[in-house]
């Protein structure tokens, strides 16, 4: 590096170190990203304590009905969705920009798919 250089950097350096000082909304802005996570975490956790206290009331007064999941059902679906979405996404990956690393974002819903599609003929 030269010394001319190295003394641009640090001019510009210098210029930053001034010019953040002087923003008195700089502490606001770092704020607000932590204050949503910490008020979105609150409402989960009360969101997830009402539902359990409700479903705790409905088990002592005898009206709970638990619902069945058919996870077979599920895969299937979920399967032929992925694989048929990750097919069309790396056709068109592959037809606007060739054999490139852009080619996972539609291989590995596909791949995903065949799986949820492989345990679900496995399943029987």
């Amino acid at each position: 590096m030269t010394p001319e250089q190295y003394e641009t950097i640090l001019n510009l350096l210098t210029e930053i170190q001034k010019s953040g000082g002087s923003d008195p909304y700089r502490l606001v802005l770092y704020l607000v990203p932590n204050i949503g996570i910490i008020f979105g975490t609150t409402l989960l956790f009360f969101l997830f304590q009402w539902w359990h206290k409700q479903k705790m009331a409905l088990i002592q007064s005898g009206q709970y009905k638990p619902w069945s999941f058919d996870i077979r059902l599920y895969s299937f679906f979920l399967g032929l969705l992925l694989t048929f979405t990750g097919f069309a996404l790396s056709f068109v990956f592959i037809l606007v920009l060739g054999r490139s690393m852009a080619m996972l974002g539609g291989l590995i819903p596909f791949a995903i798919g065949l799986g949820l599609l492989t345990f679900y003929k496995m399943s029987r």
